[in-house]
């Protein structure tokens, strides 16, 4: 599993297809249920163009008709999907489409060369705005035969972010093959669209219902300015990224790479060890980005934002929605030794792990996340509205396993992968870890500058060095 821009995913020549789904005019329902603030926020200040998905190639044969009986029910069953806003004075307002008002169009765009493919799958998944409904469009693309290795098709989509968030992408693989299963053994209708999961539109009203909660003078909005600093400004990443010179930096695509780090089995004995000084993967992962951070930029302290999911009611755990909130992480390793110990005068390695500051390192790494995780749950938009924030994060960096996400085991054989839009800029360095079967990747997004590229070159290299580390096959631990 990779999470990448759709120019890195091997697109066949074929047929393809776009998968709009369609409602009438008079079937729209006035929703009372309000928005987020982050929807709110989203509405004002997201880009033209802007949106996630995924890819997969679907086993088995092409039936249009039992793949848009599977497309409907999956709208069917998340509500989020058929939902949209109009304006309403200055404001908005919600509205919402019964399951039975929605029908799937579907028209055949041609058949295509992979290099057009590739040239026209971007713009028919960008073909979305968080102000117009559909909110999600699919595209198929029916090799020509001997395209593939066996038989099967490509399926994508493409969302905006007021209604998907990285979980959602995930959770789609496992759900649309069952469904298109099911459709072509000729399961009903009904049945196929039967699943009870939560409704974002309900998560939106209660998110809503707590930001309002919150004081300007309360905790949560003091504890992200004094994270933010006097001039409310979101950290930066040192060496890579700068506010834009002029217009033209402004439009800039920023870079994109994914790159595989660590074994399934260094991963998991990081992991081990992690868990055995009362910490997590997760505390591992972001202590080894920190040492090659440190050995590499000479940065001691890491200040950055760490997405975290806000799926707290157990309905809301297989729903798609945007189910996101921000960790502030404020990580200080002044004063800690090297996780590798460089060894002198002793047989093997040059370099070996030196548990001592492992151990502090993740517990850094654990009491910082922890600190900022309570504000997780209130809504940041909420928070720069009372506290004056205008700046947007510019260094973020997640973290997820996908190991048990249903379907995980066979990502690999349907060659699924995450998507996200090409972004723009210079001031922005984001990096998304995935831990999965296959061992621990990382996406980055990043200025496309020489600097910017050599600073990621070195850094890649560094984490992999250190993560090589543990294992089977990795380097002695140092002996105090």
């Amino acid at each position: 599993m990779e999470y990448t821009e759709l120019s890195a995913y091997d697109l066949p020549a074929g047929t393809v297809t776009s998968w709009t789904p369609r409602a009438d005019a008079g079937r729209w329902q006035q929703d009372p249920r309000d928005l987020s603030p982050g929807h709110e926020a989203h509405l004002r200040d997201s880009e033209p163009g802007s949106w996630i998905g995924s890819v997969l190639r679907v086993p088995g044969p092409y039936e249009p008709e039992s793949l848009r009986r599977a497309i409907h029910a999956w709208m069917s069953r998340h509500e989020v999907l058929r939902t949209t806003v109009t304006r309403d004075g200055t404001g908005w307002r919600r509205v919402t489409a019964p399951a039975e008002a929605v029908t799937v169009r579907d028209l055949v765009v041609g058949d295509l060369s992979a290099g057009q493919v590739a040239a026209l799958l971007p713009s028919l998944l960008a073909d979305v705005s968080p102000t117009a409904w559909p909110h999600c469009v699919l595209a198929s693309v029916v090799p020509e035969p001997g395209a593939l290795d066996g038989a099967g098709f490509v399926l994508a989509f493409g969302a905006d972010h007021s209604v998907m968030d990285a979980y959602s992408q995930l959770l789609w693989f496992e759900e649309i093959v069952s469904l298109y299963d099911a459709a072509r053994r000729g399961v009903p209708d009904a049945e196929l669209r039967a699943l009870e999961v939560g409704s974002h539109v309900d998560f939106s009203a209660e998110d809503r219902k707590l930001a309002m909660t919150l004081a300007r003078e309360g905790e949560p909005v003091r504890r992200w300015l004094d994270f933010l600093g006097p001039d409310a400004a979101f950290p930066r990443y040192a060496g890579i990224t700068r506010p834009a010179a002029d217009a033209a930096e402004a439009a800039r695509p920023q870079a994109s790479r994914s790159e595989w780090l660590a074994s399934a089995d260094q991963t998991d004995d990081l992991s081990a060890r992690s868990r055995a000084r009362g910490a997590s993967a997760q505390s591992g992962v972001l202590a080894a980005f920190a040492h090659a951070a440190r050995r590499v930029h000479g940065l001691d302290r890491l200040r950055f934002v760490l997405p975290m999911h806000t799926r707290y009611a157990p309905q809301h755990a297989s729903a798609v929605g945007w189910y996101v909130g921000l960790c502030p992480v404020d990580l200080d390793l002044s004063g800690t030794g090297p996780l590798l110990r460089d060894v002198d005068g002793r047989p093997g390695p040059a370099r070996v792990l030196d548990g001592d500051a492992l151990t502090t390192a993740v517990e850094r790494v654990h009491a910082a996340v922890s600190a900022g995780k309570p504000l997780v749950r209130y809504s940041f938009a909420r928070v720069a509205e009372l506290g004056g924030i205008a700046d947007s994060p510019h260094f973020a960096v997640s973290y997820v396993d996908t190991r048990f996400v249903p379907g995980a085991e066979r990502w690999s054989s349907w060659a699924a992968r995450t998507l996200r839009s090409p972004a723009y800029g210079t001031d922005e360095l984001y990096l998304w870890f995935l831990r999965t079967h296959d061992g621990l990747n990382v996406s980055t997004r990043y200025p496309d500058t020489p600097q910017a590229h050599a600073a990621m070159d070195a850094l890649v290299a560094e984490l992999r060095t250190v993560l090589r580390a543990f294992g089977a096959a990795g380097l002695r631990e140092a002996v105090a």
